[in-house]
């Protein structure tokens, strides 16, 4: 409604909007700390997330997209030259954070989620306001920026509702922070599958005549010959099928996503948790979320 009547939300008033509401909701368990940014540096990361329980946790450096009115997001932004999804995933590194992006969306798409209505968790049937924030690795976003063949559609389709960060499946109950650790860590771990499957598609086709096409996981030369796909080290062969798996198949991909122990939090996030004045990591940093999963 705001795009008909000429004044939409920013990017920003949709972020601030949410995560106080968290706040008000929650408000044992989370915490705000805003950081004063210049004007030059409003185009980095929007915030970061901690999910922590004691001394140990997990962040993501996120930055939030709004849905054009035509379905699809400015994901090419640059900021003096570079991409906003490159920086992204540099102060992310630097940061001891996984990148991410959430998509602030409105009602105009379906999500690819075979056998399930919209996108159903383990807490009930899913519901189309749920796809209002959904949430994807920013290696993702980076294979859909490197990939025209991809664009931002692919981008949205494998974003998944935020909300199941913390779904878990053993007993319907808030996820743990093994469990969202675990999410997290897959999703991450399919972005970096669609950007390397994006960046070999991209070697293969500039090595081969234009008139050729794909099918299936081979390559159809106007010759009629075939040729196997360049490798991608994944046990799905296609990157469209990296969906979030369900049911068992789910709760196996996530056990093996989370192989590695959690890593103990950075000093300046404990500083956060215990109330301490510190400063932001970067300039282009707004706020950091910090979200307490101790049971």
């Amino acid at each position: 409604m705001d795009h008909v009547h000429g004044s939409p939300a920013s990017e920003e008033e949709f972020t601030k909007k949410n995560l106080r509401r968290f706040r008000r909701l929650h408000g044992g368990r989370v915490q705000i700390r805003e950081f004063h940014r210049s004007e030059e540096a409003r185009n980095g990361a929007d915030w970061e997330w901690w999910f922590h329980s004691g001394k140990r946790g997990f962040g993501m450096r996120v930055q939030a997209k709004r849905m054009k009115p035509g379905g699809s997001y400015q994901l090419k932004y640059t900021v003096r030259g570079r991409l906003q999804s490159e920086l992204l995933v540099e102060d992310a590194q630097a940061s001891g954070c996984l990148p991410a992006y959430v998509f602030y969306n409105h009602r105009n798409w379906t999500p690819y989620s075979p056998g399930h209505a919209v996108f159903d968790c383990p807490h009930g049937s899913g519901e189309q306001a749920h796809l209002g924030c959904t949430i994807v690795s920013a290696h993702t976003v980076r294979a859909a920026i490197l990939d025209p063949k991809l664009g931002p559609r692919y981008a949205r389709q494998q974003s998944m509702p935020w909300h199941t960060i913390l779904c878990d499946d053993s007993d319907q109950s808030p996820g743990d922070l093994e469990g969202a650790y675990a999410v997290v860590n897959f999703m991450h771990r399919a972005g970096l599958v669609h950007f390397a499957w994006a960046e070999n598609s991209v070697a293969f086709r500039a090595e081969r005549p234009e008139r050729d096409t794909v099918k299936g996981d081979k390559w159809s030369s106007a010759s009629g010959k075939h040729v196997d796909l360049p490798p991608v080290t994944h046990p799905v062969a296609h990157a469209d099928s990296l969906v979030l798996p369900s049911g068992i198949s789910r709760r196996l991909a996530l056990r093996d996503a989370n192989d590695q122990p959690l890593p103990e939090l950075p000093e300046r996030v404990v500083a956060m948790i215990a109330g301490r004045d510190v400063q932001s990591p970067d300039p282009r940093l707004k706020m950091s979320v910090l979200i307490d999963l101790a049971t």
